[in-house]
Formats: C-alpha cells, structure tokens, sequence
C-alpha cells in the first residue's frame, strides 16, 4: 500500500467521466471490468480527501453487486479512507483506462485478513481503445532495462512489452513494483540488441503481479514515457514494426 499527499488532486490524472458514452451502468458489464482488474492483480489508485493510495481488488461477488480491495498497513491512513465522504478508483486493466466513484467503504475480512467492502458504483466510465499499438517483446535473447532508484540501488529488469507511448518491465525483485504510482526513474537504458540502445525517463503507472507455474511471483509493472525524444521515437517505431511483422509472419505458418 502507498498513500502520498496530493498537490492538486482534481488535476493528478484527467478525468474520464465527462465523455457519458464511455459510461456502464449494467451491473453485468460492472462485474466483468472489477472482475478483470482482480484477477490480473492490477493496482487500482483510489483518490480520497486530498490523499492517494495505491490498491488491489481481491474479491468480485456479482450476486451481491459488492467488491472487496486490500486495507493498509497504517490504522490512522485506514480510518482516513474510513471517513472520507468520496472515493474515486483509477486503474488501467489490459490497457483500458477505468474509472469510478464510491462513497465510504465498510470494514470486512477476507481470506483471514482485514479487508474493505464496497457496494457497486452506478458507472463504470471506461476507454476501451488504446492510444498507441503494443507489442510483446522476445522471449529468447528479451530485452533489458537498466538504472538507478531515486535513492540510487540499481536494478535490472527484462522489457515485457512496448509501445511508443511506454513500456513494460518484468522482475521476480518487488522493488520496482513498490515504488509509488507517479514516480519517475531517471536516464534507463533500455537496450534493445540490434537496435541499439536508448536513454529515456520512465514514469510509473501500473504496477502488478502474476503469479508463475512454479508458484513464484512476477511483477510486471507498467511505465509511461514521460517525453520521447524524436531519434527515440524514430528507433521504436522501427522495432515495433520489425516485432509486429515477425509475428505475423510466424502467425502465418
């Protein structure tokens, strides 16, 4: 659980509720979007009383029309939530911007544990379109990342997937998903083989887990590129065309 101090709230990330056709109100259609953020272990960001946090949904009952997420460590950031009058849930399941609303949660336990309850919201508003083409990045021979945390321990992370609008890094080393939604690691070098290697600033949005066949779990946590350099954004293009056409051709066979 992360929970920081909001500098301005309203503006932390636009808001998608002012387009109404994005807006499910099937209680059916609800299910299916918590069900999807619950089941791949995405974090959600719930904004309340100028505060921020960063949860898990872990439980989807669609008879009841209830969900259940993860408390927090802290009693007095807990009781906070408690209290406040609005919550507001963002998250990004597969790509698709979500977003709704709730009033104040009740207290439940769940699997053993201390855990929130909520009712359904009344809307889901959601994007189901993504704003840049994504491709999966090779298995054998995958690419890196590598840099420095804030506080300056390296780390070193296998790209999972790409796009021109970001990147996804996978770790079985949770550090990198605990850091706080928002936060920016500086100059990562993400080599890419053949194509060489760049320099980029990445921007933290979705940090999940799986977990693998062996039982081990592996984050895969999602970045932005918080502003793409020209020559960057020429070499990504070429690699994303060159990954989406080897694909295609090995779909072919």
């Amino acid at each position: 659980m992360i929970v920081e101090q909001l500098s301005d709230a309203n503006g932390a990330d636009p808001s998608i509720q002012e387009r109404p056709d994005y807006g499910r109100r099937d209680p059916r259609q609800i299910a299916i979007y918590l069900r999807n953020l619950a089941a791949r272990g995405d974090f959600v960001t719930i904004e309340f009383g100028g505060k921020q946090m960063a949860s898990q949904l872990l439980n989807v009952d669609a008879a009841g029309a209830t969900f259940i997420f993860d408390r927090g460590s802290n009693e007095e950031q807990n009781q906070a939530l408690l209290g406040a009058a609005k919550l507001v849930f963002r998250g990004s399941p597969e790509g698709v911007r979500i977003e709704f609303d709730s009033g104040a949660p009740s207290e439940t336990v769940f699997e053993g544990r201390p855990a929130f309850r909520l009712p359904f919201p009344e809307v889901v508003f959601c994007v189901q379109r993504r704003e840049y083409f994504r491709v999966e990045t090779p298995i054998v021979e995958p690419y890196v990342a590598s840099g420095k945390f804030p506080d300056g321990e390296t780390f070193r992370c296998e790209v999972h997937d790409l796009s021109l609008g970001g990147v996804a890094l996978k770790t079985h080393k949770p550090r990198i998903s605990e850091l706080e939604i928002g936060c920016t690691l500086e100059d990562v070098k993400l080599n890419f083989g053949v194509f060489g290697q760049l320099s980029i600033d990445l921007q933290l949005v979705s940090p999940r887990f799986i977990v693998t066949a062996k039982g081990d779990r592996l984050y895969i946590v999602g970045f932005k590129f918080p502003d793409l350099p020209g020559n960057a954004e020429r070499t990504l293009q070429r690699l994303i065309t060159h990954l989406e056409g080897k694909r295609r051709a090995l779909a072919s066979r």
